[in-house]
């Protein structure tokens, strides 16, 4: 029976016993599933076609009006005086105001798809980071299962010697208390693997109850990073600083929408009068009106003053957010290359050196060379190197994630569909 298949089982049972099959996924397909299906990136998904329906409005012309009238000299006389005027009136703008302000709209759409993308970028780095804790947690459960197996051996070994003698049952109760704590440090770790799991639903958009599996190794996943992460500036995709120069590039067409808002609307219009004095007579006039702004005091330099000190705040914010990123990528590139270096130490020397001294104490054990408080304490020397070689690997992965993350260069990020930039 292997241990992955005895950690699923272990897992559901902790976990309730969920009545369905668990589903297993790989990362690849477990980001693909989170860009699917997460809550929050669909409801940011709707963030486009909501600036697609702010563009239809932006060009929409005002619509026309409609004015009636009537007058009498019922309260001034009541000699019978009338009067009843009909108009209509349509308001034209000016400037291309129309055009201009579908301009400002339909840079939200780009600025809703860079969002969407700088999202799915920040989803799929957690993903990342909780998978990689679960295949340390895996890797922690099957190094105790290695070192809980090879005590119980002792544990064995030294209640037949206490039988007949060989040695006392301090012996014996020593290496039944360092069982009994391996299996506890086992149980933690398969807890804190199933919380990491609850922590990977959501991103997910899987339900609490419904069981999920991940599957792979970790020192497979430590290669895939190490070989794709990196990259030239050229090869980044980072969407929030591809939103935060649309900004700038809003601002742009904000000007051009204030300075067009300038020249106001052009309203035209027809009228028509019946109007009936008190002779009797009635006289029916028809007319034509048209009303053209006059934009002498007021021109908008309020609104362009803010609107160029706004620019000016964008642009150094974009100067701001590349050092930031520029910071973020050098950070992850360090730390990966010292733990790196650290991870190669363990694996050449310190490791194998823990893992010698221990068989080489438990074979002279079998043979009474040695009491057994030495074998006892050798494997907690090698369980000690192994944890801790274990942990920088681990750690090792996750400064790895968190480069991929600060590039913006996850594979599965690639592949998906682009928004439509058109409304």
């Amino acid at each position: 029976m292997s241990f992955r298949f005895v950690l699923t089982w272990v897992s559901f049972l902790l976990a309730g016993g969920a009545a369905h099959t668990a589903e297993v996924l790989t990362l690849d397909t477990a980001v693909q599933r989170a860009l699917a299906h997460n809550r929050e990136l669909a409801a940011v998904a709707l963030g486009a076609e909501a600036a697609r329906g702010r563009v239809v409005q932006a060009g929409l012309r005002p619509n026309p009006s409609f004015d009636a009238g009537a007058q009498n000299d019922l309260l001034t006389g009541n000699k019978g005086v009338r009067k009843f005027d009909l108009g209509f009136s349509q308001a034209i703008p000016l400037g291309g105001r129309l055009r201009e302000a579908q301009a400002v709209a339909r840079v939200g759409i780009g600025s809703a798809s860079a969002d969407l993308d700088n999202r799915r970028r920040l989803v799929a780095g957690e993903v990342t980071r909780i998978f990689i804790d679960v295949l340390a947690f895996d890797r922690h459960v099957a190094l105790r299962d290695q070192i809980i197996e090879a005590n119980r051996r002792l544990l064995e070994l030294s209640r037949s010697r206490a039988g007949v003698g060989e040695v006392s049952t301090v012996d014996v109760n020593a290496a039944a208390l360092e069982l009994a704590k391996l299996e506890q440090e086992r149980a933690g770790f398969v807890a804190d693997r199933l919380n990491r799991l609850q922590n990977l639903k959501p991103l997910l958009g899987a339900a609490p109850d419904e069981t999920i599996e991940p599957t792979g190794e970790l020192d497979d996943l430590v290669a895939r990073l190490a070989n794709g992460s990196d990259g030239v500036p050229s090869t980044w995709n980072r969407a929030d600083l591809r939103a935060a120069t649309l900004v700038i590039e809003r601002l742009d067409a904000e000007q051009r929408l204030a300075q067009a808002e300038v020249k106001g609307d052009v309203i035209v219009g027809g009228t028509y009068s019946f109007d009936r004095g008190r002779d009797g007579n009635a006289d029916n006039l028809v007319g034509a009106r048209v009303s053209i702004p006059f934009p002498i005091r007021n021109k908008n330099q309020g609104r362009l003053r803010e609107l160029r000190a706004e620019r000016t705040r964008a642009q150094r914010e974009v100067e701001a957010l590349q050092l930031t990123i520029e910071s973020e990528v050098a950070a992850a590139r360090q730390r990966s290359a010292q733990l790196q270096k650290i991870l190669e130490t363990y694996g050449t020397a310190v490791v194998p050196l823990g893992e010698r001294a221990e068989r080489d104490l438990a074979a002279a054990y079998q043979q009474g060379q040695v009491p057994l408080f030495q074998v006892l304490q050798s494997q907690q020397q090698r369980l000690a190197l192994a944890t801790g070689a274990l942990e920088i690997r681990a750690a090792y992965a996750q400064a790895l994630a968190d480069l991929q993350t600060a590039t913006g260069r996850n594979p599965q990020l690639a592949s998906l569909p682009a928004l439509d930039d058109q409304p």
